[in-house]
């Protein structure tokens, strides 16, 4: 049978892990939290980069300005961004058209982006899209 083995630590090593996982843990915090933030940014630009694409075909279908705004408007809110707005060009050149979202996003940790060096508390995301007229 054998003997179960004995881990001996040194006696300067006793509290080297709990000294190194305090110098790590606010690196991994803040690495943490800042991928939270841009995870959110990436997500809100694919919502509004979607919603003026389904403004775009609409728009490139002949549906009124009206009714553009009621489908879109739902879109562009899911994103969670703040003071959306959309602007359609039904005629941007050689028969195509274009449809522009755009929303206020404000960071979750504006403190922590300012530490690293950016500036303001919210950044302005668009979405655009163009196609060619189908009417």
């Amino acid at each position: 049978m054998r003997k179960p083995l004995r881990v001996r630590i040194r006696d300067g090593q006793r509290g080297a892990s709990l000294i190194e996982f305090a110098l790590v843990l606010p690196l991994m915090l803040v690495v943490t939290f800042l991928v939270v933030d841009f995870g959110r940014a990436f997500f809100m630009r694919n919502v509004l980069q979607q919603a003026a694409r389904e403004g775009a075909r609409q728009l490139a279908v002949g549906a009124s300005p009206d009714s553009i705004q009621a489908r879109v408007t739902p879109l562009a809110s899911l994103s969670g961004a703040g003071s959306i707005s959309f602007d359609l060009q039904p005629s941007y050149g050689n028969g195509q058209v274009r449809s522009v979202v755009t929303g206020q996003l404000r960071w979750l940790y504006p403190g922590l982006l300012r530490f690293l060096g950016a500036s303001g508390d919210s950044m302005t995301l668009t979405g655009a899209c163009t196609m060619r007229r189908e009417y």
